[in-house]
This record gives structure tokens, C-alpha cells and sequence, in this order.
């Protein structure tokens, strides 16, 4: 398992679209001034909670969920939260922070409800 990025701040659900199969985690904090998005692209799995007190995303080329699809022939790959408390199987994985704001759109484009 190799781990990709990890924050010692609260991350929340902040916005999934069935359509395009995105999932939009942001960390907004009063502890902090800059506020981080990670975005997942082309999510077809998904399990966890829609709160996280800190965030550390892997990769495991291994992994197995109980109960999801082999995917072997769909691109992508498992990403794995926090040593398993959640994952998800999506082909991207990104993050940018800045100094915006609940009111300020993403910087992964304008993503409804996001701004």
C-alpha cells in the first residue's frame, strides 16, 4: 500500500455527482486559513463516512471491498481512507489548497453547488 497524501485537518463530503462520477472532499477549518479540495474522478465504488477528523489516502493494488465488483477490465484504481475506515475505486485522484472559502468555487471547475 503506498500512501498518496495525508492532512491532520477535518475533511467533509462536499459534493458528488452521480453523472460524472465525482466525489469533491473539502477541509475547511477555523484552525487554518487556506482550505484544501480533493477531488476523485470516475468513481464507481464508494463507501465511508461523510465526515473525516483527519485524511490519509493510499493506494492498494490488492485490495478487495466486501461486496464490490472484480472491475478487472475497468480502468482505475482503489483508494483506500485512513487504513480502511473508507474506499472507494476511481481512475483519479488530485488535490489543490488555497486561501478560499465556503463561497469560493473550486478550482477543479465549476462543479454545482460548489460555490
Amino acid at each position: 500500500m503506498e500512501t498518496v497524501a495525508e492532512w491532520d485537518r477535518a475533511f467533509r463530503v462536499w459534493h458528488y455527482s452521480v453523472s460524472y462520477r465525482q466525489l469533491l472532499l473539502r477541509s475547511l477549518t477555523e484552525e487554518s486559513p487556506s482550505r484544501v479540495d480533493v477531488l476523485f474522478s470516475n468513481v464507481r465504488f464508494l463507501h465511508g463516512a461523510t465526515e473525516w477528523e483527519q485524511l490519509e489516502i493510499s493506494v492498494d493494488p490488492d485490495f478487495r471491498a466486501p461486496g464490490s465488483p472484480a472491475f478487472h477490465d475497468v480502468p482505475g484504481k482503489w483508494f483506500v481512507l485512513n487504513g480502511g475506515a473508507g474506499y472507494l475505486h476511481a481512475t483519479h485522484c488530485q488535490w489543490h489548497e488555497d486561501d478560499g472559502n465556503a463561497m469560493t468555487p473550486s478550482r477543479f471547475g465549476p462543479l454545482k453547488r460548489t460555490d
